[in-house]
């Protein structure tokens, strides 16, 4: 097992998930209709289709940051992150991040979710406890 990256600058490996309209409504009440599970109520919004919850592709940087540092890491780590544009069902979406700092136990890193056209759709910093940091 290769050790959890700490170096600045260091990128952590990319993980992408393809977003489906099954998967955004795991992510609200059951049978709710709201701009994240129907296409109608999203275009009475102004939107030009049901757009994923945010909370969504947060979770693809959890996954990418419990992958790189392990389970033990996810309690403890906050993410301050911004919505920057819409996802939609058929979206690849890719987290990313890279180490901005790492002392006293805690990795600090930029953080984001790019679309399948290179555009960031989520960013922020994450700060991760790790014990080798």
């Amino acid at each position: 097992m290769t050790s959890p990256p700490t170096t600045i600058g260091a990128e952590l490996e990319p993980v992408s998930h393809v977003v489906t309209m099954e998967n955004m409504v795991l992510f609200e009440p059951v049978d709710e209709k709201n701009i994240h599970t129907d296409d109608e109520v999203a275009r009475v919004a102004g939107l030009p289709a049901a757009i994923a919850a945010g909370v969504q592709f947060m979770s693809y940087i959890l996954d990418m940051l419990q992958r790189a540092y392990g389970p033990q890491s996810v309690p403890g780590t906050v993410l301050d992150v911004r919505i920057k544009a819409p996802v939609f069902a058929g979206d690849t979406v890719t987290a990313g991040g890279r180490v901005a700092t790492a002392a006293n136990g805690v990795v600090l890193l930029d953080v984001w979710c790019e679309n399948q056209r290179g555009e960031q759709v989520i960013s922020g910093t994450a700060d991760v406890p790790v014990a080798s940091a």
